[in-house]
C-alpha cells in the first residue's frame, strides 16, 4: 500500500486544506484525512497491501472516520464513538483509524468469527495464540516477525470466515514501547530496523514477514498462553471445556445467538489441535514452537506434551451484601450444555454464555430445588472441608448474584 495521495481512488480537496479521502477494499468505511499527511503515510506503512477501492468517492459518504491535524497533534472522530479523540500523536491517530477499519470489516461480514488472538503461519500451518489479559500475545506476534520462515497474520484479532478460512488483514503488529529489558538483543535490533509509525508508548512493527491483506489459511493449532514468572517453556494438553471457554469468550463478533456460537465454535475446536503453552522466557517459547511444529508430524515426537493443568479462574464474581437467606430458583428457560467436568449455560436470545466450573455446576445442580446460599453452602461443605463456612457461603452468594444479573437465576421469595 502506498500513501493515498499517490493512489487512484483517493479524492483531494484544495491545496490549502490538504484533504484526502481514502476507501480501502473490503470495507464500507471512508477515511477523511484533513491536514494529516503524516497519518496518511503511517497508514501506508502499517497496512500491508490493503488495496484501495477505485470507485468514485461520493460527495457525502454515509460512513467515515475523520482525522484532522491540529496544533496539538491530531484529532479523530470515529463512526463508533460519540466524542472525538484529541491530542493524538501519529501512532495514536493511526491506531484509531485501523481500529475503525477492522470494526467495519467485521460489521460487513455477519457470520465471521473475530477471534481475539495473535496468529502466524509456520511450516504451512496456521497457529493462533489466545489467553487471558497480559498473557503476551502481542509481544509474541511481534517476536515471530523476526523469524524469516514465518508469516504473521495478526497480533490482536483474527477473522475466520464461515468456510473456516482465517484471513490476514495486513495490519502490522503494534508493540508497547519501550521494549522490556528481558527481550533479546537480536529482537531489539529487529525492532530497530522495522519500527514504523511510533510514539512514546506504541509503535507498529512493519516487518516484511507480516502477511499481506487477504492472505488466507485454515486454522490448524490454538495455543492458550500461560505466562509464568519463572520456569521452563512447555506444552500441555488443554481440557476441551477450557478450550471452548476461551474460544467463546475471545470471539468478538456477533453470532446472533448463544446456540449458534456454541455450535460454530464446538465445530471449529473439533478440527484443530489445542494446547496450553506455559512459558516465562519468550525466546525459549519460540524455540519450543519451532521444535514442536517444525516437522511433518502434527507435533514432533521429540516434544513431550504434559498433562492437563488445573484451570485458572480469570473472572472474579461480584461480591454481594444480599442476605444469604434469600431463596433462589433457576430460570426455567435457561439452556445448559456439558463438556467434560464443566458446563455452558445461557438464555435463548441473549448473547451471554456462562462457563460453569465444578463449583458453579454443583450450585446449578442443587438449584433443581429452590434454595438459599446458606443452604447450598451447607450441602457443599463436604466437598470443601478446608474452606471456612462463612467464606463458602459468601462465594455461593456472589455466584448467585452474578447469575441473577444475567437472568439465569431469580429470587423466589424471602425466608
Amino acid at each position: 500500500m502506498k500513501p493515498a495521495r499517490n493512489m487512484p481512488g483517493a479524492a483531494h480537496g484544495s491545496p490549502c486544506s490538504r484533504t484526502s479521502v481514502l476507501r480501502l477494499r473490503d470495507v464500507t468505511l471512508f477515511v477523511r484525512l484533513e491536514d494529516a499527511p503524516e497519518v496518511e503515510v503511517a497508514l501506508a506503512q502499517a497496512l500491508k497491501a490493503w488495496p484501495v477501492d477505485t470507485a468514485p468517492t461520493p460527495d457525502a459518504p454515509s460512513r467515515e472516520t475523520v482525522v484532522r491535524g491540529t496544533q496539538g497533534g491530531f484529532a479523530t472522530h470515529s463512526v463508533h464513538l460519540e466524542e472525538s479523540l484529541d491530542g493524538l500523536g501519529v501512532a495514536g491517530a493511526t491506531c484509531a483509524v485501523i481500529a475503525d477499519l477492522a470494526q467495519d470489516y467485521f460489521d460487513s461480514r455477519p457470520g465471521s468469527l473475530a477471534l481475539h488472538s495473535a496468529a502466524f503461519r509456520f511450516n504451512d500451518r496456521l497457529i493462533a495464540m489466545t489467553g487471558p489479559s497480559r498473557a503476551g500475545k502481542s509481544t509474541f506476534a511481534a517476536r515471530m516477525t523476526q523469524e524469516p520462515d514465518v508469516e504473521v497474520f495478526c497480533d490482536d484479532v483474527l477473522p475466520i470466515a464461515p468456510d473456516g478460512l482465517a484471513i490476514g488483514l495486513g495490519i502490522a503488529p503494534r508493540l508497547r514501547l519501550p521494549l522490556p529489558d528481558t527481550v533479546s538483543p537480536a529482537f531489539k535490533a529487529h525492532v530497530a530496523r522495522h519500527l514504523g509509525p511510533r510514539d512514546d508508548r506504541y509503535g507498529y512493527l512493519c516487518a516484511p514477514t507480516v502477511a499481506s491483506h487477504g492472505t488466507q489459511a485454515p486454522l490448524s493449532v490454538l495455543l492458550i498462553l500461560d505466562r509464568r514468572d519463572a520456569g521452563p517453556a512447555g506444552l500441555h494438553a488443554a481440557a476441551e471445556d477450557e478450550a471452548l471457554h476461551f474460544l467463546l469468550s475471545q470471539n468478538m463478533s456477533d453470532l446472533q445467538t448463544p446456540e449458534a456460537a456454541f455450535a460454530r465454535l464446538t465445530d471449529l475446536l473439533a478440527r484443530i489441535t489445542c494446547l496450553r503453552l506455559v512459558y516465562s522466557d519468550l525466546e525459549e517459547a519460540v524455540t519450543l514452537i519451532r521444535r514442536a511444529f517444525g516437522s511433518a508430524a502434527p507435533i514432533a515426537s521429540t516434544v513431550e506434551i504434559g498433562p492437563v493443568l488445573p484451570q485458572v479462574s480469570y473472572d472474579a464474581h461480584p461480591t454481594s451484601d444480599m442476605s444469604s437467606d434469600l431463596l433462589w430458583s433457576r430460570n426455567p428457560e435457561a439452556v445448559i450444555q456439558t463438556k467434560g467436568d464443566s458446563a455452558f449455560l445461557w438464555l435463548p436470545g441473549k448473547p451471554m454464555i456462562w462457563h460453569m466450573n465444578f463449583l458453579a455446576r454443583a450450585i446449578w445442580t442443587l438449584l433443581e430445588i429452590p434454595g438459599t446460599a446458606r443452604d447450598i453452602a451447607q450441602l457443599l461443605a463436604e466437598q470443601f472441608p478446608d474452606t471456612d463456612d462463612t467464606v463458602l457461603t459468601s462465594d455461593v452468594s456472589a455466584l448467585l448474584l452474578a447469575l441473577s444479573v444475567d437472568g439465569l437465576v431469580e429470587p423466589d421469595s424471602l425466608d
